[in-house]
């Protein structure tokens, strides 16, 4: 497939282009960022010249987005291997995939940023590679990382922002630098809160089932959720923070849930009244 002459058809595409020629591991993360995104991906055009391989993404709301040729296939190897997880990656998203043989020169122009209006234009008609042999690119592990969902493994840890209490806003922005002391200094700070609104002089789990017991609670709320809540706060210290504070700090593949834990708190003693101020709290509805 070679780029169309002159005019309208030879002018830039105006697509967005993600990944870096050749690198198999940045191309394969650019696609799985884009799915982490809220813009799905629905339609992928798996593109093959001589065992090389890019992608053309179609979103939901139409944009195009093309991925540098950091694929391959026809051995055993990293491009091998990224080729397989991306795909597996699309599947489990539910995009649908097609592959269409083109020429090197066709991938050159998406690895130089360059494809033209007239590249699309003859991408839109190009015949599938029939029959589709595109799932054979899947090794046999990811085929089953699809089913049983062991894909998620691969998507990366990402700081969800929006949802959390403000707060814990500066300890999210500093929180892959030294993910151990965010997650103590955090506790440390929701200890305080608590004490400074209950006016109780205890720590931990102690402090968390006092003061939700007779100082703060929850509104319109059934007694069995407003004890949960209390228990959630004391558990969480008693599974997590009382643990961290007597290990070496060190790489913890589970500290990024924990801290979306702790964020749940501080969104929970944000929704808390005091007692005093609200007759309906603890009080059961019938």
């Amino acid at each position: 497939m070679s780029s169309v002459g002159p005019g309208r058809l030879g002018r830039p595409a105006g697509i967005a282009y993600h990944g870096v020629a050749g690198v198999s591991q940045d191309c394969l993360d650019a696609v799985l960022n884009l799915l982490m995104g809220r813009s799905a991906i629905r339609q992928v055009r798996l593109l093959s010249a001589a065992g090389s391989h890019a992608l053309l993404l179609s979103t939901e709301f139409d944009d195009m987005i093309a991925i540098k040729s950091g694929f391959s296939s026809g051995y055993s190897g990293e491009g091998p291997n990224a080729l397989s997880k991306v795909l597996c990656a699309l599947v489990a998203h539910g995009a649908t995939i097609s592959e269409h043989a083109v020429e090197p020169t066709y991938i050159s122009r998406i690895d130089d940023s360059a494809l033209t209006l007239g590249d699309l234009d003859a991408l839109s008609v190009a015949q599938e590679v029939r029959p589709a042999r595109w799932q054979d690119y899947i090794q046999e592990r990811h085929h089953r990382w699809v089913v049983e969902g062991h894909w998620v493994a691969m998507m990366p840890q990402v700081m969800p922002f929006a949802i959390l209490d403000r707060r814990l806003a500066a300890s999210a922005l500093k929180f892959w630098a030294n993910p151990d002391q965010v997650l103590i200094d955090g506790y440390r700070l929701l200890e305080d809160t608590i004490r400074r609104r209950s006016g109780l002089d205890q720590h931990g789990a102690k402090l968390f089932r006092e003061a939700f017991k007779s100082r703060l609670g929850w509104r319109v709320m059934h007694e069995a959720e407003r004890g949960g809540r209390a228990e959630l706060f004391a558990n969480t210290f008693m599974a997590f923070r009382n643990p961290r504070m007597h290990r070496p700090a060190g790489t913890d593949p589970g500290a990024l849930a924990e801290f979306l834990l702790l964020n749940q708190l501080f969104r929970l003693e944000a929704e808390a009244v005091e007692i005093a101020a609200d007759a309906g709290v603890g009080q059961r509805n019938n």
